[in-house]
């Protein structure tokens, strides 16, 4: 019977292959009819304008991927969709760019049609790598963030939480983008370390004069009051007094708090309507004046007086320069500090007074610490990430963005009282910029005038939808409860604080129940440097160049280089270990297929005749199966590929192989046949570990050497592998007395620059072994004709 591996493995010919037999085949489609277990996993679904991708991408996503395959060999009917998130300001920016579009001059209509051309095609280059890479994905059940079926869920959301008294409208000071020109939600916050300036102002009270500190003074036309600390002697007569702002000539109060630092600057807070939070919570706490100084597009507003119309930059130097003039500036001072910019753009992020809608959050820490606790993360320490961002809570979820392109509000107003009239359920999706509303008059009032609601839902109010939203595409009734809450929901680190806790938020106030049973947290793929993999540095290759240059599996085998959660940089060192791996078990395959021309495989079926060397590799793969399956267990998928590595390219290829090629090359027989049923059980556990994290190779290997004996389609819809069953009193130890007999030759040889290969005539033994058990194996492996 012919060989049927060629001398050299060519991977990019075999992937190609396997890719299109797993779609032919529809091998890893959800079978609604299936009694096994189920295994639900809620994807990221990536954004899809992003045009080009890299190893950051490839890692997340694969890592994910292993435990599913190994999933699906543990004998779970897998749910495993794919979704695109292809919709909101990522979208909006990203074809703003890309088209040089102002989208206020073009038609709202004619904007969206863009977008959506676009995002159809980010899906595709998104496909084309996740089936180039192997991810398994049931490419029959996938879904977009903008479809009619997220849309519908999202909306429903929407009127379910309004419903239930969790949603509501309110004009108060929101996080607000100038650049973005939309309102935006606390998580959507980071921060950024700028140079800057503090300016040490006078402000007058009758003949005293008394100085602040502060790095906007920009704001002085919002200034609308002074706070001292109550035990600071210094400022204590000043307090129920009033003081005059400086440019503004306006009076304002000065009062106490014992939030004021006194070591600050000169301890003296300027309060104005808004700077940041602690001017929103002393406006609050002391119902103070609201001078809302900033419009939606950054500029001064008519309160700025002369400084009307001026962005934020030009106004703050406009300032300063008669604060200069008029002789109230008394210094300044170069600072570096910490500003929250928008994550998107990273403009800074002012507060301004707008209508918007919110989902309660805030003062419910407790009951989100609850749910916390009621998930299993992998790894344990990201339940802290989850916990801190809790902790940080100030601000209830604001969900309205003022963008063309995202889920519509399912609502109108009357134009008359401003009742908000909230679709049917059995409506939905809806637009109601195009729809009508379900009442001919306002239930309030009676007018028969409405305004649609023109904002859309921020990208996480309808991405947190995603664990109910994935059951749909269940099919069957009965499935589709036993889908949610999803088994998996596998992200990166930076998205706890939204897509984990807001799908949490959603959960909880829909089902009273977490969404997922588990959640397992990836890091970043980084360059060779540590730096983030970004377009703007162009510091990474483009994945379909490294897919084509080196292969998937040996891509993948990089991507296990770090335990979950940790970040992992670029290395084409272990690109290249990969590539050897798939080489090394190509060869090794080869090998067992050349010597068994006269064997009659049976897998698990024990043959007589095992010798020590077998009953050492079986005990050894027997631990190597215990703990690659618990590293897989715990979703430690980094553990598990080392202990495989360790077994497969030392214990078996090193050692076993070479002690039983004298075996194998020797007369049929008890001692031959063992040989060759341990090699092929061994090896067949070997490519079945191997196989979550290396699917193409170890698919080719199957197919030519064990579905004749499984009678499976596929390794990856074979068992996981089991123990091999045998009764032996080998003494582990003992045997590995043997082992180091042979190294020591090994090395002998070596250093006399003798060919392993060759006999030696005689050699003296340093090591002491069981030379009655084990003379024989030592002769023949490392090829002695006498042992002493």
């Amino acid at each position: 019977m012919p060989n049927p591996f060629d001398k050299k493995y060519k991977f990019q010919q075999i992937e190609e292959k396997w890719k299109k037999f797993w779609e032919r085949e529809k091998l890893f489609s959800f079978n609604s009819n299936s009694r096994k277990p189920l295994f639900s996993v809620d994807t990221p679904p990536p954004y899809v304008s992003a045009d080009h991708l890299h190893v950051g991408h490839i890692m997340s996503y694969a890592q994910a991927e292993f435990i599913v395959r190994y999933k699906r060999m543990r004998g779970f009917n897998v749910f495993y969709p794919m979704g695109f998130d292809d919709n909101g300001l990522p979208t909006e920016r990203f074809v703003e760019k890309k088209y040089k579009l102002d989208k206020s001059k073009i038609k709202r209509s004619d904007f969206i049609k863009i977008c959506l051309k676009e995002t159809q095609k980010g899906a595709q280059n998104y496909k084309k790598l996740w089936c180039n890479l192997g991810i398994s994905v049931d490419w029959n059940k996938t879904y977009s963030t903008i479809s009619p079926l997220a849309t519908k869920v999202s909306q429903w959301s929407i009127i379910d939480l309004y419903k239930k008294g969790f949603l509501y409208r309110k004009k108060s000071p929101i996080l607000w983008c100038p650049f973005c020109k939309t309102a935006i939600a606390q998580a959507d916050l980071e921060d950024k370390t700028v140079k800057s300036k503090m300016n040490y102002i006078r402000f007058k009270i009758k003949d005293k004069k008394v100085t602040i500190a502060t790095t906007r003074p920009e704001l002085l036309p919002a200034c609308v009051a002074l706070y001292v600390n109550p035990k600071d002697k210094r400022y204590l007569d000043l307090v129920g007094k009033k003081v005059q702002v400086p440019l503004f000539k306006n009076w304002v109060p000065v009062k106490t708090s014992p939030e004021v630092v006194m070591e600050k600057g000169t301890g003296i807070m300027m309060v104005c309507t808004w700077g940041d939070q602690e001017d929103l919570a002393k406006w609050k706490t002391d119902k103070l004046e609201t001078k809302a100084l900033l419009g939606k597009d950054g500029r001064l507003n008519k309160l700025g007086g002369k400084y009307q119309g001026l962005k934020i930059e030009t106004a703050r130097r406009e300032i300063i320069a008669d604060l200069k003039k008029s002789k109230a500036l008394i210094k300044q001072e170069e600072i570096e500090h910490s500003l929250n910019v928008h994550e998107r753009c990273g403009t800074p992020v002012e507060l301004i007074q707008s209508k918007q809608w919110f989902i309660k959050i805030a003062g419910l820490k407790k009951k989100w610490f609850e749910y916390g606790k009621k998930i299993n993360w992998y790894p344990a320490e990201m339940e802290k990430n989850y916990r801190l961002w809790v902790d940080s809570l100030k601000w209830d979820w604001c969900v309205s963005r003022q963008r063309y392109y995202g889920t519509p509000f399912p609502l109108w107003y009357c134009a008359k009282c401003k009742t908000p009239i909230f679709a049917r359920e059995k409506d939905l999706p809806v637009n109601p910029t195009e729809d009508k509303p379900p009442l001919k008059k306002c239930p309030h009032c009676g007018h028969d005038k409405f305004e649609p609601e023109t904002d859309v839902l921020e990208t996480w109010a309808t991405s947190s939808c995603t664990p109910f939203l994935i059951k749909e595409l269940a099919g069957k009734k009965e499935i589709k409860e036993k889908i949610f809450p999803v088994s998996l929901r596998p992200n990166a680190f930076e998205i706890i604080r939204t897509w984990d806790f807001y799908s949490i938020v959603k959960s909880h106030y829909h089902f009273g129940k977490p969404p997922f049973k588990n959640v397992m947290v990836s890091g970043h793929g980084q360059d060779e440097q540590g730096r983030k993999i970004s377009k703007r540095l162009n510091n990474y290759v483009p994945s379909d160049r490294l897919l084509n240059d080196w292969g998937a599996d040996a891509i993948r085998y990089w991507a296990t280089g770090a335990s979950l959660g940790q970040n992992l940089r670029f290395n084409s060192k272990e690109i290249k270990k990969g590539r050897r791996t798939t080489t090394k078990l190509w060869n090794v395959g080869r090998f067992l297929a050349i010597n068994s021309e006269d064997y009659n495989f049976k897998a698990g079926k024990t043959p007589q005749g095992l010798e020590h060397a077998d009953f050492w590799i079986i005990k050894e793969l027997n631990l190597t199966i215990e703990k690659v399956t618990e590293a897989f267990e715990s979703y430690d998928y980094a553990k598990a590929k080392n202990e495989l590595d360790a077994f497969f390219w030392s214990k078996f290829a090193d050692y076993y192989i070479e002690l039983v090629k004298y075996r194998l090359n020797g007369k049929a027989g008890r001692s031959k046949t063992a040989s060759q049923f341990t090699l092929f059980n061994v090896f067949l556990a070997i490519l079945k570990m191997y196989a979550p994290l290396l699917p193409f190779i170890t698919e080719e290997i199957y197919q030519d050497l064990f579905k004749k004996i499984e009678r499976v389609k596929s390794i990856h819809l074979s068992s996981w592998p089991e123990k091999i069953k045998v009764k032996s009193a080998l003494n582990t130890k003992d045997f590995q007395k043997a082992i180091d007999a042979i190294d020591e030759i090994r090395k002998y040889k070596t250093s006399q620059g003798i060919s392993l290969g060759s006999e030696l005539a005689e050699y003296s033994l340093k090591t002491k072994i069981n030379l009655a058990k084990y003379k024989k194996l030592v002769k023949n492996a490392i090829k002695v004709k006498k042992l002493l």
